[in-house]
């Protein structure tokens, strides 16, 4: 483990609303590495607030829930879970006392003696070409899979109500003027293009707010053309009086 690690990790709890940082065994040189501070960034309060013990024992002795990663396999190891199936449980048993997710070593992850701690050995889905994953990525994995399972975010939603067919419909006839007016689409083509934009614009979700945008667009476009019309027929009119 090194300082910029640490400082990772804790941006990543950070992100996912992990909030207790402990150290077993830390090195000295953890705590001088200037990278800790550069990586952390805004999470470091999470590192000023940390625990430290010698042993991952120590460390664990008040929680009664005891999840530990591991990348490797084995007797011991196989009746693990992964990240996804493992959350929900998790999150159960933390609502009943105090729990710890446990992560090893860069080098060589959790030994056997420290595994007999575990509740729930947890892994992480990867690549069998390399299954070793950075100490900061893990905890960014597993918290991702706790935040999610919380159910307390909800993704940004469009507060722009469906489109109405008779909306939909004004707006075709909008785009059916445009694309005669700018040259677009002659009178014997015009069906067959007006079928083509609405299985372009009818694919997904259309909203009210899209076709504000849309007919606007179209209204634009013909205001424009008639604009063009009526310039070319100033310079006309002028070119034949002189």
């Amino acid at each position: 483990m090194y300082g910029g690690n640490v400082g990772q990790v804790c941006r990543a709890m950070k992100n996912m609303g992990l909030t207790q940082l402990v150290l077993v065994d830390a090195k000295p040189e953890v705590h001088t590495d200037p990278m800790l501070v550069k990586m952390s960034l805004s999470a470091y309060d999470l590192y000023e607030n940390r625990l430290e013990f010698d042993t991952l024992a120590e460390a664990v002795a008040d929680c009664s829930e005891v999840a530990v990663t591991t990348a490797r396999t084995g007797f011991y190891r196989a009746h693990s879970y992964t990240a996804r199936e493992w959350s929900p449980l998790f999150l159960q048993g933390a609502s009943r006392g105090k729990a710890a997710l446990v992560f090893g070593r860069e080098n060589h992850g959790v030994d056997n003696d420290e595994l007999k701690l575990a509740t729930q050995i947890v892994q992480i889905p990867s690549s069998k070409e390399y299954t070793s994953i950075n100490l900061a990525q893990a905890v960014l994995i597993c918290g991702y899979e706790l935040f999610v399972a919380n159910g307390t975010f909800k993704a940004a939603q469009e507060d722009s109500n469906d489109a109405t067919v008779e909306q939909r419909e004004r707006m075709f006839g909008m785009w059916e003027e445009a694309m005669l007016s700018t040259g677009f689409s002659k009178e014997d083509k015009l069906e067959h293009m007006m079928m083509g934009l609405r299985r372009i614009l009818t694919r997904g979700r259309l909203t009210d707010a899209d076709c504000k945008i849309m007919m606007g667009l179209a209204r634009q476009a013909d205001w424009n053309a008639q604009k063009y019309r009526e310039e070319l027929a100033k310079n006309a009119d002028n070119t034949t009086q002189d």
